[in-house]
């Protein structure tokens, strides 16, 4: 399957994804309810060392550090998209969270919090250096920034620090907008998309299946705790509902990464 078409399936499904993430989590009652007691149930840190990292300076850096291995590489429409995903993503997630996308007000809680901030931070970054680095290292570079990316969901919710649709909904953004830039890549240029070679293409594709699978999993074992708590064995365990959330959040930026890799992975358009 080509480049464009992989792109453009990945931005619809992440967007869709994004969609019904604000939906089912900010807009109804039962999915506020539901993540309130996420909440909860979490254990709550005042400092994490890992989210501290996410400030506008260290974002800046971390563009600067994407700029200049892009550049180093002379891989022009890499760089582009790279830099292009990971800025608007950024400021999309501001605006969406602080000027467009509202919390309605069921007595639970009105501060809207969705999307999540620290997940775009870092997940741009993570998906940005996997795409401005050599094709033949990415195999080796998604793992490395779907375990990052897991991590830093899971601690956003076990340390009380967002909702997990807020989490979802970030990652989620990440993707549709980095998908959306590649679906714009020109076709000829010196913007135009370099082909990788059939070995790294296969490569990135395994690496990329066992990913989605790894996340099937964990999004499977989060819905066999939130079972188990909702219909009674595990009721009155309050870290079953951590637990599930962090896996779900954790299934949710594995499946994410999958999909940037199944992206990349694709032949150069024609």
């Amino acid at each position: 399957m080509a480049s464009r078409t992989r792109s453009i399936l990945t931005a619809v499904v992440a967007a869709l994804g994004f969609g019904v993430a604000f939906y089912m989590g900010v807009q109804t009652h039962l999915g506020q309810r539901v993540e309130e007691r996420v909440l909860d149930s979490s254990i709550y840190s005042e400092r994490s060392p890992l989210l501290a990292l996410v400030t506008v300076p260290n974002l800046a850096i971390a563009l600067g550090v994407i700029l200049v291995l892009g550049v180093a590489r002379r891989a022009w429409a890499d760089t582009a998209v790279a830099a292009v995903a990971m800025g608007l993503s950024n400021v999309f997630g501001q605006l969406l969270k602080h000027q467009i996308l509202q919390r309605p007000d069921f007595s639970i809680d009105t501060v809207n919090t969705f999307p999540s901030g620290h997940t775009i931070a870092f997940t741009s970054t993570a998906f940005a250096l996997v795409i401005v680095l050599p094709h033949v290292v990415r195999p080796l570079a998604l793992p490395l920034a779907a375990a990052v990316a897991g991590i830093v969901c899971a601690q956003l919710v076990v340390f009380g620090w967002h909702r997990p649709s807020d989490v979802v909904g970030g990652v989620l953004l990440v993707v549709a907008v980095t998908a959306a830039a590649n679906a714009l890549r020109p076709a000829r240029g010196r913007f135009a998309q370099r082909a990788a070679k059939a070995p790294a293409r296969r490569a990135l594709n395994l690496v990329s299946l066992i990913i989605a699978i790894a996340a099937a999993a964990s999004i499977a074992l989060a819905g066999t705790l939130a079972a188990l708590h909702l219909l009674g064995p595990l009721e009155d365990s309050a870290w079953t509902l951590t637990v599930a959330a962090a896996s779900g959040v954790i299934g949710g930026a594995l499946a994410s990464s999958a999909a940037i890799g199944w992206m990349l992975a694709a032949r150069r358009s024609r």
